[in-house]
């Protein structure tokens, strides 16, 4: 029997039956929706995570009476740490005009007050620290021995609390996309059950007269086909349409305006695709086989 004959039959039995096949459909199409709006949230993330920790580093704040002349030494004795991309130098002048323009309505509350309260420092910029918090404490520690130095500051708590909830997020994505998949072939499963048993007659008929087995399994296979493609495909556009709207929305917000997400990269959408089409068509070949006894 040829592919077009299969496609016409498959599609004769969409139609006849398409209260049970709309069944599968919504199923797949509920079950990539939740496991895509995941991993959605976990990529932007891991991107967020990623740009952050080009951008990390250490504050390191000397003592007041550092000489001016140790200044350059410390500067190049930090650059030439490992892991250190960048040094700037921020004298008490500086911090005073940027603690100045921090406050901006408030500033003066600084009237009369000497910039020199402020001690100097030097701001590290460390290339992806957010991925080596031991490495980049270990650093800290190391500098703050210095003799110049009275504090080192880089926010280890809130580096913590971010990369536990970054694996948090990648568990239930992980566990989230096993619970559906299970309960997604289950669901297929049983629903591919009734549609067989409903037309057990009809391919006993088939069998009677001599018609193989891919002629009987062919247009089983091609609706699992189908069904598996549009619930994924559906759900993956639903999900594009919710981001473009949020997208939207962050792009009018004055807080979040500078703030960019990003929508699943297109391997995953095609796993998720194939991964959908996958079970539907697994799913009923497996039920196929115990009814034709293969």
């Amino acid at each position: 029997m040829t592919l077009p004959s299969l496609l016409k039959r498959a599609l004769a039995d969409l139609w006849n039956d398409l209260g049970t096949h709309m069944l599968t459909t919504v199923v797949i199409f509920l079950s990539a929706l939740i496991f895509s709006f995941f991993s959605l949230i976990y990529f932007n993330l891991q991107n967020f995570v990623e740009h952050f920790g080009t951008e990390l580093g250490l504050v390191i704040y000397l003592n007041k009476a550092t000489p001016q002349d140790r200044i350059p030494a410390l500067y190049q004795k930090l650059a030439g740490l490992e892991g250190v991309q960048a040094v700037v130098y921020i004298s008490p002048d500086a911090a005073f005009k940027r603690l100045a323009s921090y406050l901006k309505d408030e500033k003066d509350v600084l009237k009369g007050v000497d910039p020199k309260f402020l001690p100097p420092s030097f701001e590290l910029r460390i290339n992806r620290a957010v991925f080596h918090l031991d490495r980049l404490k270990r650093l800290a520690e190391k500098i703050n021995r210095w003799p110049e130095v009275t504090k080192v500051q880089y926010g280890q708590e809130w580096l913590n609390k971010l990369k536990r909830f970054s694996v948090l997020l990648r568990a239930v994505v992980l566990i989230s996309g096993l619970l559906l998949v299970l309960s997604s072939a289950f669901v297929v499963s049983n629903t591919i059950k009734l549609t067989v048993y409903a037309r057990e007659q009809e391919m006993e008929i088939l069998r009677l007269v001599g018609a193989t087995n891919g002629f009987i399994q062919g247009p089983f296979l091609i609706e699992a086909f189908f069904q598996g493609l549009l619930g994924s495909g559906l759900a993956l556009a639903f999900l594009y349409a919710g981001y473009r709207y949020v997208e939207t929305l962050m792009g009018a917000s004055c807080l979040l305006k500078g703030v960019n997400i990003s929508f699943l990269p297109w391997t995953f959408i095609g796993i998720i695709l194939f991964g959908s089409i996958f079970l539907c068509v697994s799913g009923t070949a497996l039920a196929m086989r115990r009814f034709l006894r293969l």
